[in-house]
């Protein structure tokens, strides 16, 4: 399952899983409201997938992040959290979070490396996306170390 089939990265993650010849379902709003956990956890059980990608999140341009920080960390975390706990629930066998380059310091230094996250102060204008995208990185790594689950993140350019 791939979720937030629509968007950029997520139609980038469908055309690279036909390309490869593998089965994938692309999920959207219109398939589940991923704000509501509800409606989450009766669409996961439903389609009992053994992978879920989770390229689904609320995004917008500067003016819109500076605009709605609130609205962007709250549902974006609410997303990711409904998605994970409802794909654990269900005893999916995979979760791959998808970060995003925005979770490093605004003056990273290059070439950037996964340790640089939290090393300096994020760029003021999406800093509440980036902090979703954060708290997401350790919710993997939560259910890994407190339920041996087989989640991961990736950074998304």
């Amino acid at each position: 399952v791939v979720a937030g089939s629509t968007g950029l990265v997520g139609k980038a993650v469908v055309k690279k899983l036909a390309s490869l010849g593998l089965n994938h379902i692309g999920i959207t709003r219109a398939d589940a409201d991923l704000l509501d956990y509800d409606s989450t956890q009766k669409l996961i059980n439903a389609l009992r997938p053994t992978c879920i990608i989770d390229a689904a999140a609320v995004v917008g341009g500067i003016k819109y992040n500076s605009e709605f920080p609130v609205k962007f960390l709250i549902e974006n975390l609410e997303i990711q959290n409904n998605l994970m706990r409802a794909s654990h629930e269900a005893n999916v066998e995979k979760f791959i979070f998808l970060g995003s380059s925005c979770i490093y310091p605004r003056n990273c230094q290059q070439p950037i490396k996964e340790e640089y996250i939290l090393s300096g102060q994020l760029e003021p204008t999406n800093s509440a996306y980036a902090i979703a995208k954060i708290a997401g990185i350790e919710l993997v790594k939560s259910y890994r170390k407190q339920f041996g689950r087989s989640h991961c993140y990736r950074q998304q350019n």
